[in-house]
């Protein structure tokens, strides 16, 4: 999908700010300072993109219906952010978003910058697994962030990232949306987004740190049938209908600006009530995978460090830090 030049983006501002009314094609051309055929020009290139522009010989044109788009004509003006997104980047295509913005990293990208992909080619999660990653059906971003914390806490970026669209999925949309610990989150126990962390560092604080998030929004029952290591759902599955991904994102980045700056000024603790009500996995036995060993109990709790706790089948508390949550159970 090809960009829109700064003009055609202009243009397309006026035509939103006229919504409704027909603008004449003299107009725009004196208000763009162009010929009336550079004006026709441009108004095909908005239509290839999927605006629906009504043109007529005497009226001029009239913008009838936006696309579910996430280029930064439909994205950036409409953020609501004081820092998150206002460096952003969208690709057609990518092999990872995370990939990708590591490099804008290491060209000195700026704290709260996105890449957004309408399609991954080499999509990841944890421990490297395959994320689908289908043109234009669901949201695969990546979102940089630069603030220097202690090794130990970087990880927990994770936790507010998984929490803030918990959050925009059932308190905007209605979804009995959930957190399974560590990374994923859940609509009615079927997965409907995951989210992957990497970190640069130096020996005790990091450098930056890169949180990849994929969301399901537009698929279809048959899509999610896939050979999947847990059940998988998207948005519009549980929504009854299509949802529109350009909403979701803003709702989204707007949620983890605020969650984020929380977790910055009172640390993981202020956020424990919130991921309590929010985990599908509290007071439920689960098995969970910790490198190569197995072990299964009920999930109790978070510590203030920000570990699960634990208590396993045999009576003892442990507090896990990182583990692969394999199945989910009824309580005991």
């Amino acid at each position: 999908m090809p960009a829109t030049t700064p003009t055609q983006s202009e243009i397309l501002k006026y035509l939103k700010d006229k919504t409704g009314d027909f603008v004449s094609g003299a107009d725009l051309a004196e208000k763009f300072g162009i010929s009336r055929t550079g004006i026709w020009k441009h108004i095909q290139k908005l239509k290839t993109l999927g605006y629906d522009i009504l043109s007529h010989s005497k009226d001029g044109y009239k913008l009838l219906e936006v696309p579910d788009l996430l280029t930064p004509d439909e994205i950036v003006p409409s953020l609501g952010t004081k820092w998150l997104g206002l460096s952003y980047h969208h690709l057609e295509t990518v092999g990872s978003t995370n990939d990708h913005i590591l490099l804008l990293a290491a060209q000195d990208a700026p704290h709260g910058t996105v890449v957004i992909a309408e399609e991954q080619t080499k999509g990841r999660g944890r421990m490297r697994r395959d994320w689908l990653s289908s043109q234009g059906r669901g949201i695969y971003m990546s979102i940089l962030l630069r603030n220097h914390l202690p090794v130990r806490i970087a990880p927990q970026s994770t936790y507010v990232a998984g929490l803030s669209l918990a959050k925009v999925l059932r308190l905007d949309y209605g979804l009995d949306a959930s957190i399974k610990w560590p990374n994923d989150v859940l609509i009615s126990g079927g997965k409907v987004a995951g989210i992957l962390t990497e970190m640069q560092s130096d020996q005790d604080y990091s450098r930056f740190i890169v949180v990849g998030i994929g969301i399901n929004v537009n698929y279809s029952r048959d899509e999610m049938e896939g050979p999947f290591r847990y059940p998988a759902t998207s948005v519009s599955i549980q929504a009854g209908g299509a949802v529109k991904r350009r909403e979701v994102l803003l709702a989204f980045l707007r949620r983890f600006e605020e969650d984020y700056e929380k977790f910055l000024a009172g640390g993981f603790s202020s956020l424990i009530p919130d991921l309590e009500e929010f985990s599908g996995i509290l007071g439920r036995k689960i098995t969970m995978l910790i490198g190569e060993r197995e072990i299964s109990g009920v999930a109790r709790g978070f510590t203030p460090e920000g570990a699960l706790s634990l208590l396993r089948s045999d009576g003892e508390l442990e507090a896990v830090w990182a583990g692969d949550v394999t199945r989910v159970e009824a309580g005991f």
